[in-house]
């Protein structure tokens, strides 16, 4: 028997846009727009690292937050 095939959705949308395309990298053809693949490739890693920074510069705001709160209280106990 053989092992089913996992089909992701990066796939179908692949397929989705260019069936064609998606036939010839399912074949191993490598595309002939190498340059643009690289380049998005680049914009997707330069995002993807600005929104790991703003993730963390939440999460160091909300630990501010919360020191700011817990000076207010103990201004306000005593």
């Amino acid at each position: 028997m053989t092992p089913k095939r996992v089909i992701r959705a990066s796939e179908i949308n692949s397929f989705l846009f260019c069936e064609r395309a998606w036939w010839y990298r399912l074949q191993g053809v490598p595309s002939e727009n190498q340059a643009d693949l690289q380049g998005g490739q680049f914009v997707h890693q330069h995002q993807a690292r600005r929104v790991r920074r703003a993730i963390w510069a939440i999460r160091l705001g909300y630990v501010f937050l919360f020191f700011a709160i817990l000076v207010l209280i103990v201004q306000f106990a005593r």
